[in-house]
This record gives structure tokens, sequence and C-alpha cells, in this order.
């Protein structure tokens, strides 16, 4: 999605409504800002929140031009900074271990307790430092690397989950696969030969699908479900929108649901969204999922999500992405002093 939009309350016009679905659709939502009359684009904006779009709104055509002009020179600059990366120097980042595993900690809502791991893929770039996975993923699909550098991150993951357990961290984790390797009859096999070899349970590993992985190939995506539940593993359903509560994803055999960050932040702007939040959140329960929030930045967002109730809280609010190695000190040092937001 891009990383924020402007919509103009007057050119939305009649087709509000479907003006605003479809900028809440997963593949485009982002931070929009509704600029024209004053109660008007507050309006539209309000609607917009409560469909788990982030939104504002400007009533001022100075202060538009000067944000127009503020962006585009900020665009200019990001386009400047943008690496320039080729499929050569991504095989050789992943074939020499540049390619890194990142894992952010999820802590229970109700009493804080350090409970699960998400595993992110970070490049150590020798020029331009640590690169997020969605700088070089989109890079590795498209050249054919994706699968490799999965099934690399997937055995680091579950050596690292490993180490964890035997000194005493019993933490589960959860990660991400591209569509082919999530496609791959074999792959839950795999992943069964992996845990079992790392001596952990299956439960102990979640993987995570995306709603445009699922919308791709429903039934192709249901059977894959169903084969890594037939052995034990979670499976999640990322990125949970309002708009995908309307879809019917649900129906596929998940085990847990993660709350898009931007209903979250949503939510805790607004009221009308969080009773939104809080009705997903009784359907997720009533079907058997435990739902994790993510989007926790602040001690407002831990607030709404736990009053939602939600399960599990994710953001950088709880912690950062963490080598392997600073797991163990930092859960020592959240059970020494939890958010204020706790309470």
């Amino acid at each position: 999605p891009p990383p924020f939009m402007l919509a103009e309350a007057a050119a939305l016009g009649h087709g509000l409504g479907r003006c605003l679905r479809l900028l809440a659709e997963p593949d485009l939502a982002a931070p929009t800002v509704v600029v024209g009359e004053a109660q008007r684009a507050e309006r539209i904006a309000a609607a917009a929140r409560r469909l788990g779009l982030p939104a504002c709104s400007l009533d001022s055509v100075d202060a538009l031009r000067d944000l127009r002009v503020t962006l585009a020179g900020l665009a200019a600059v990001l386009r400047a900074e943008e690496p320039a990366l080729t499929p050569a120097e991504l095989a050789r980042a992943i074939a020499g271990g540049a390619i890194v595993n990142r894992y952010q900690p999820q802590v229970r809502l109700s009493d804080g307790a350090p409970i699960a791991l998400e595993t992110l893929a970070r490049w150590e770039h020798a020029r331009y430092g640590t690169l997020g996975a969605g700088q070089f993923i989109p890079l590795a699909e498209a050249s054919g690397l994706a699968a490799d550098l999965a099934r690399r991150m997937v055995r680091r993951a579950v050596a690292d989950m490993a180490a964890l357990h035997r000194a005493g961290h019993r933490y589960t984790m959860a990660l991400n696969l591209p569509l082919d390797v999530l496609l791959d009859p074999a792959i839950a096999d795999e992943l069964a030969e992996a845990v079992a070899a790392g001596g952990l349970p299956p439960e102990a590993l979640t993987i995570e699908l995306t709603e445009s992985q699922i919308a791709h190939d429903l039934v192709a995506v249901r059977d894959a479900a169903l084969r890594l539940r037939g052995h034990r593993f979670g499976v999640s359903i990322d990125d949970f929108t309002l708009s995908a509560a309307q879809t019917g994803l649900v129906s596929l055999p998940f085990s847990e649901m993660k709350l898009d960050r931007s209903l979250v932040v949503a939510a805790a702007l607004d009221r009308t969204v969080r009773g939104a939040l809080a009705s997903v959140v009784r359907m997720a329960h009533g079907l058997g999922l435990v739902v994790v929030a993510e989007g926790i930045e602040t001690p407002q967002a831990w607030v709404v999500a736990r009053e939602s109730g939600a399960d599990l809280a994710q953001g950088w609010m709880v912690g950062r992405p963490l080598p392997a190695g600073a797991v163990a000190a930092w859960t020592a040092g959240w059970r020494a002093g939890r958010p204020a937001g706790r309470g």
C-alpha cells in the first residue's frame, strides 16, 4: 500500500461508501487525509475510521498547498535514498547469511505475560544498513528467491526457538511463508520434521497467511491450511481488517487472527471503530481463535486492545524486533517493568 493518501471530499461524491470501502482494501489501505469543507471532510474521515482506515480531515486550501509542497520534497528525498538492489546481490546475501531473523514479542493483554515471537526478515546491508522486509521481499518473490529465503528462515527460527526453550523461555513462534512455499504439498511435512528435530511440539509454530495470499486461490490455500492444521501447527490470518470480516475468510481453518495495525490505530481514535473492533474480537472468540492486536505503540492503544477483548499485544510499545540473543534479556526487562497501559 502507499505510505499515505489524499482524498478530496467533493470528488468522492455520491459513491462515498464504495470509495471508502475501496480505500480500506488491504492492498491500498494507508493513512488518509480528507480535504474539503470542514464538517463534510471530518464526517468522511470519521466514516473512513469506522472501516479501519486511519484518517483525518483538512479544511484549508492553503494548508493543502503547503502539504503538497512538503510531500513532494519528501518524495524526492525518499526516491533518492531508495536502495538500488539487484537479484544477484540478494542471492549473495541469502547465501552469505546477510538476511537475518529478528523476533518481535507478543504479550498477553490480561496480565502482560510474554507469550510469542513473530519472525521478521532483515537484510544487514553493507551500504544501506538494516533493510526491512518490504524493501527486499518483493524482489525475492519476483526473482524466484523467496522459497530459498523462507526455508532458511524457518531453519533458523526453529533452531532459535529450540534454544530459547532449552533456556526456559517457552515462546511460541509465528512466521509468514511465500505463496509458492505455502502451496507446496510437502511443506507441512518439512515443517513437522524441522520442529521434531528441534525437540519442539508442533503447537509451538504458527504460520501466518495474509488476506492477499488467501484471495489468490482460496481453495488451494484452504487445502494448505488444512495440511498445516493436520500436523497441529497454528494457522493465523494476518493483517485482518473490518473489510476482511465481510468476506467470509474466517471460515478457513484458522487458530489465530491478527488485527491489522490500521484497525487498532483507528479504534484508539474513534469510539465507533472501537465498537466494531470489539464485535470482530467476539466473532473470533466465538470461532475459537486467539486474537492478536498489532500496532500497540501507545498506552491508549494497549487499553483499547485490552478492552476490546483481544488476547495478545504486539507493537513497539511491547518490543521492537530483536536478534535471538537479545530475547532473554528483553524478557527479563519486560517482566521487571511492564507498560503504564497495563492495569
